[in-house]
């Protein structure tokens, strides 16, 4: 009795508005989150492990998190390595990703790769352009 309906397509659009910076270090993920709040005043905390499905294997990646209310700003540190494989699989420099969301324009993003960039554990970090990623619907959460 349903067969008059139409049929509802919801054409939804993926969210890639924020900057992603590739880090490249070879301390455990406290540490560096340990760094960030040190010598940026930030205030990250452990949240549950990234869970996604790669390949058909689940794999479970290191998550931190902070939101800078006074900024409209929020911040994520993600590990690139997880228990199956890599997050972004064609990021084979990066370790790690510092997401950020929010209300920012090129010069704080610039000023914030100088400042990460200056943090002892970090042998380099660097700009990704997220739509150049084939993975970037990894980085959707």
């Amino acid at each position: 009795f349903f067969t008059d309906m139409p049929k509802l397509t919801l054409d939804l659009e993926e969210d890639f508005d924020f900057t992603l910076i590739g880090i490249s270090c070879h301390s455990k993920d406290y540490r560096l989150a340990y760094e960030f709040n040190k010598l940026l005043s930030y205030e990250f905390t452990r949240d549950n492990d990234l869970e996604l499905r790669i390949k058909g294997e689940s794999s479970s990646y290191a998550f931190f998190s902070f939101i800078d209310e006074d900024n409209y700003v929020e911040y994520y540190l993600v590990s690139n390595r997880g228990s199956s494989g890599k997050l972004i699989p064609e990021e084979k420099l990066s370790d790690y990703f510092l997401i950020m969301k929010g209300d920012t324009n090129e010069t704080t993003k610039k000023q914030l790769l100088t400042k990460v960039n200056e943090i002892q554990p970090i042998l380099k970090a660097y700009l990704i352009e997220v739509e150049q990623l084939k993975s970037k619907r990894n980085l959707i959460f």
